[in-house]
């Protein structure tokens, strides 16, 4: 350990050798490997790594590459005959699923509830479904673990959604603000965010029950068709589609299409206007009066700069003879893939070549070349230039 801190003191360019790949992890090596493993791992642990920061972050780093590297996780009817100890067949816990389970299951848990750092955290969620979870004989033992990242907010809750969902389908862990925490996730960072898909994608999930209260469902389309304004076109085209989908399958919600209005009030909205009941500061979904409110933000996304964020948005004043958007076409919708539409690939060329100007203009600002013109600017931008004159 004295190497390690010298060669990363005088080396500084070398510390990421040390701690990932060089001489540390040969010191993690041999606390697993030796026979006297008890007597040198409580040494280490005692000396380093309770004492030092940087030792015990990085020493679970590479416990949770180890553990996450071991995800053949044995069926319950899985025989065990590849022994590299040939003897190892007659200890019965080695040739039993469940205490297989149960050691993993321990490791786990002592990773979890050790003093992890945030990226550490990240790392654990985005493998807690396939190279996690599945090791857990009581699953619900992740739930302290799960509901306090989702509550961290930002790109955590996103990645502990999952995870989440996973209990409460499987296990009826009771989760009673569920739905309240995932609205509070719908912000504008969400829209740029790179978890963007895989959000949309566990919403889709969430929303899918047709016994959800309509006025919850009304909240969701509606905070979404507010963000909408100030999205990326990325981000609009798969919005748009998803409000689509969450109408068709909570018809209720269609009033905020189309509302009929009395004679009597007809004039005096005509006349003044009206103001928009939905409450966007509201947290409590089922609170914030969306389902009185309307989609006037799609409606003016059929506006929008971009042709296909306007010709994607005009579904919506459409009738719906469409059952279903398959989500999964719209979820991967990047600006790389927006500009190869346009100018066209290998496979699919450019259909129409775009009308460009290709007649370099006399003069921009200046009086450049204006006596062959009889010392009259009559050329395009003329008025640009005057204006630009401040003498």
């Amino acid at each position: 350990m004295r190497m390690i801190s010298e060669r990363a003191t005088h080396i500084p360019s070398d510390d990421t050798q040390v701690w990932l790949s060089g001489l540390f992890k040969s010191v993690i090596e041999a606390v697993v490997a030796t026979d006297d493993s008890e007597a040198l791992r409580t040494e280490f642990l005692m000396k380093f790594a309770k004492e030092y920061e940087d030792v015990r972050t990085k020493t679970l780093d590479i416990l949770i590459s180890i553990l996450s590297a071991c995800d053949t996780i044995p069926s319950p009817e899985h025989e065990f005959e590849n022994f590299y100890v040939k003897s190892s067949k007659k200890n019965k816990k080695l040739v039993s699923v469940n205490a297989h389970k149960k050691r993993a299951q321990d490791a786990w848990l002592a990773v979890l509830r050790n003093n992890i750092s945030e990226s550490q955290r990240k790392t654990l969620l985005r493998i807690m479904v396939h190279n996690i979870e599945p090791w857990f004989n009581r699953p619900e033992l992740l739930m302290d673990f799960l509901t306090d990242s989702y509550n961290v907010g930002g790109a955590t809750s996103l990645l502990a959604l999952s995870g989440l969902f996973y209990l409460i389908q499987e296990k009826n862990l009771d989760y009673p603000q569920f739905y309240q925490k995932l609205y509070s996730l719908l912000d504008a960072d969400l829209l740029h965010s790179k978890h963007r898909s895989r959000f949309f994608r566990l919403m889709n999930t969430f929303l899918a029950s047709t016994h959800l209260p309509a006025t919850l469902i009304a909240s969701f389309i509606k905070r979404l068709s507010r963000l909408a304004l100030n999205a990326p076109p990325t981000a609009i085209v798969v919005i748009v589609p998803f409000i689509y989908n969450l109408l068709k399958s909570h018809p209720t919600c269609t009033f905020m299409l189309h509302r009929v209005i009395k004679d009597e009030a007809k004039a005096e909205l005509e006349a003044e206007g009206m103001d928009d009941p939905y409450d966007s500061e509201e947290p409590d979904p089922v609170r914030t009066k969306a389902i009185e409110s309307s989609l006037w933000e799609i409606h003016s996304l059929q506006q929008h700069y971009h042709p296909n964020v306007a010709a994607i948005a005009r579904i919506i004043s459409e009738q719906f003879t469409k059952q279903f958007y398959n989500l999964e076409d719209f979820l991967d919708y990047t600006y790389q893939g927006m500009v190869q539409a346009e100018l066209g690939t290998e496979e699919k060329p450019m259909k129409r070549i775009p009308v460009i100007e290709y007649h370099i203009p006399k003069r921009i600002f200046t009086d450049r070349m204006l006596e062959e013109d009889g010392g009259v600017d009559t050329a395009p931008g003329s008025l640009v230039r005057g204006l630009w004159d401040f003498a």
